[in-house]
């Protein structure tokens, strides 16, 4: 099924009407003074989505906990207001409070998993929302619940409707949310990260359901992501957020052809693209500064290569650069016409000063392959009863052959549950292969002993999605580096591993002053440092990188991106990037390989699978991918949800899903198809196909 996207529906109401949710000078505080939200006022139309854009801890959730008054303990709002029609928040009491929200406004949370109740079905946290503002129970009830998980694209609705959220996934869990939100159709919904960390299908299906229920609704919308290519695709006006300021607002038109105050222009800037491959991505210095330490003046300053003495001593005040679009920045606020129209236009992206980066996609000569993987297999038995017999197999890699040449860059992408990490620990032996074959530099790695196989890892090393998760939190960043080197005998003296440290430090750009600091003592993107700096640590020839910037602002994303690409040149490393963002392939990558329910479907070039891709699932995936230049791009929306690997289906495993399967597909599952020498297709599609 296709669609012609929109990236910018128009509002249910016309710009003349009365707003729906307006905001006055809100201010909220942490209890020791710190402001966390400063002066923030906007408003929203019905019918309107209204985007709050920013890096990670700019503000954006407490201002949307603000609106709900949901603040956790020690944060209180300490002035303005905020009225929702003709009703003023701030002065209800709690319990009038309660029957506005999830009945007039309604809040998706960034994290359905934490959100949702564990130990109550899903049936009954939607039916909780559905009897406090409906008034529905009982039979009346449960069908309004199948109604709603149907509404939001949940296969098998009557049996779901009895099952507990750990027997959801991610995608399920967060749909589950936006049906409890929907069950007492608010006329506002604040939907916060509601796509970070899901797959790029499972996005896009999440969009186009907010999408559809503002169509059917004339539901207003506050989204708050750090995403340009989901704002790009959703709201009419967009509020730029820096440290607990709105330092930039305008309609979406206006801010992605002429972003004005500074921190927007870089945060275009640091954006993967094609116009950027074999050069640094244009990161952001520094980060937003904490709630203790605000700075004099503008708060952008430190970070900003165009402050000046005044930006350090005073805050700028607001400044109207055209109607519908205004800015706080000292840049704008003496400047005549002309010179806010010169100063519009001037942007990081395409600096010369830049040093400039072999590209990805150049053609590169390469000695032999360092990694060669046939044919290998992971199944988990399935196991029942007293006697624990085993009574089926989950498949999770069934039969993936790819290689790696030395510093060289291939790409896995795919749909969670699709088995690419499960793989990547496969090459590692952190889980063992049940059959295949893994030469790393010439050497089988499959049925090592253990005290070769651990000489073997020195050369292979993996960065988890998760930095904080997989660093120790009670060691200090001397003793995680150098436990890796004790464990493995590198760097004989004591001496020798804390000058290797210090010179690790400097690799991934940390101060050397932070050795005795602990994981939560950093950001994330300085967490991730850390972590690819334990992986250098003994000299790997191949790193495995899962998702390792899945969950970070773009500003910081860039930074992992430029630190990654400059190690690869310096020392020759070959990576497996596992990921679902697109855009970071194409300027990572040599060579993706796309992988469904265990199995390659599709691999070439970058140039080839992103931009003439083959197999139906990969351009399903292509299609789906938000971007800020999207223009009447054809959506294909895959029906249903990835099949569980215990039980995949008969002959293609995608035929359930696929708009062009035939009767062959349902039969017998299709072999390679070369559709030149680098880029091979496994559909019947192509069969005949030769080349």
């Amino acid at each position: 099924m296709t669609q012609i996207l929109s990236p910018n529906p128009s509002p249910a109401c016309g710009r003349g009407e009365q707003f729906l949710l307006k905001v006055d000078n809100l201010a909220t505080r942490l209890n020791n003074g710190a402001r966390i939200v400063d002066d923030v006022s906007f408003s929203i139309h019905a019918g309107e989505t209204f985007a709050l854009l920013g890096e990670s801890g700019c503000g954006k959730s407490m201002t949307a906990l603000s609106l709900m008054r949901l603040l956790p303990d020690g944060i209180h709002v300490e002035s303005g207001a905020v009225q929702l029609a003709d009703v003023d928040l701030l002065s209800l009491p709690e319990r009038a409070m309660r029957e506005v929200r999830g009945g007039r406004m309604a809040m998706i949370f960034q994290e359905p998993g934490l959100s949702l109740n564990p130990v109550m079905t899903v049936g009954d946290q939607i039916a909780e929302a559905l009897e406090l503002h409906q008034g529905l129970r009982g039979a009346a009830a449960q069908a309004r619940c199948i109604e709603l998980l149907q509404q939001v694209g949940i296969p098998d609705a009557p049996r779901r409707l009895h099952e507990y959220p750990f027997q959801l996934s991610g995608g399920m869990k967060q749909r589950v949310m936006i049906a409890m939100a929907l069950a007492g159709q608010p006329k506002l919904l604040v939907a916060d990260e509601p796509t970070t960390a899901l797959d790029v299908t499972i996005q896009a299906q999440v969009l186009q359901l907010l999408r559809d229920t503002q169509h059917q609704s004339g539901m207003s919308l506050l989204l708050i992501t750090h995403d340009l290519g989901v704002v790009s695709e959703m709201a009419h006006q967009v509020a730029v957020m820096y440290a607990g300021h709105i330092v930039e607002q305008a309609t979406r038109e206006q801010l992605f052809s002429r972003p004005a105050h500074p921190y927007t222009q870089k945060l275009f800037a640091a954006l993967p693209d094609t116009a950027r491959i074999g050069q640094p991505l244009a990161a952001i210095p520094g980060s937003v500064p904490p709630l203790h330490d605000i700075p004099k003046g503008c708060r952008f300053a430190p970070r900003c290569d165009r402050a000046w003495e005044l930006c350090h001593e005073q805050a700028p005040a607001w400044t109207m650069v055209r109607e519908g679009q205004g800015v706080r920045c000292h840049l704008y606020a003496a400047a005549d016409a002309a010179g806010s129209e010169k100063l519009e236009v001037t942007s990081d992206r395409g600096s010369e000063t830049l040093p400039i980066l072999m590209s990805a996609a150049s053609p590169i000569t390469h000695h032999h392959s360092l990694l060669q993987v046939e044919n290998l297999q992971v199944h988990f038995p399935i196991r029942k009863g007293i006697l624990q017999r085993v009574v089926g197999q989950v498949k999770a890699v069934d039969g993936v052959s790819l290689q790696i040449p030395q510093g060289r860059t291939l790409a896995l992408v795919g749909e969670s549950g699709c088995g690419k990490t499960t793989l990547g620990k496969a090459l590692l032996q952190l889980i063992p292969p049940t059959a295949g074959s893994v030469q790393f530099a010439g050497r089988e790695l499959i049925g090592l002993e253990a005290g070769e196989l651990r000489t073997q890892r020195a050369a292979m090393q993996m960065v988890f999605q998760d930095p904080y998760a997989s660093l120790n939190p009670k060691m200090r960043v001397a003793e995680i580096l150098q436990e890796g080197m004790e464990a493995l005998s590198v760097a004989g003296s004591s001496e020798e591993r804390q000058r290797r440290i210090a010179g690790l430090l400097d690799q991934v750009g940390l101060a050397r002053g932070t050795i005795w600091r602990y994981p939560h003592e950093f950001s994330g993107g300085q967490r991730q440092r850390i972590a690819i700096a334990r992986a250098l640590a003994v000299s790997p020839k191949l790193l495995i990188c899962d998702e390792p910037t899945s969950a970070l602002d773009v500003s910081v994303q860039a930074q992992i991106l430029n630190l990654l690409k400059s190690l690869q040149q310096e020392l020759n490393l070959s990576y497996l990037f596992i990921t679902h963002n697109l855009a970071v392939v194409e300027y990572l990558a040599h060579e993706v390989c796309v992988m469904y329910l265990g199995r390659i479907v599709e691999r070439g070039t970058v140039e080839e699978v992103l931009h003439a891709p083959r197999h139906p699932y990969t351009q399903a995936l292509l299609s789906a991918v938000p971007r800020i230049d999207k223009r009447g791009v054809e959506v294909i929306r895959l029906a249903g949800d990835l099949p569980s690997p215990v039980n995949p289906p008969q002959g293609c495993h995608f035929h359930p899903r696929c708009a062009h399967a035939m009767a062959v597909c349902r039969a017998a599952y299709p072999d390679a198809t070369c559709i030149s020498a680098t880029h091979s297709v496994h559909c019947h599609l192509y069969d005949d196909d030769l080349g």
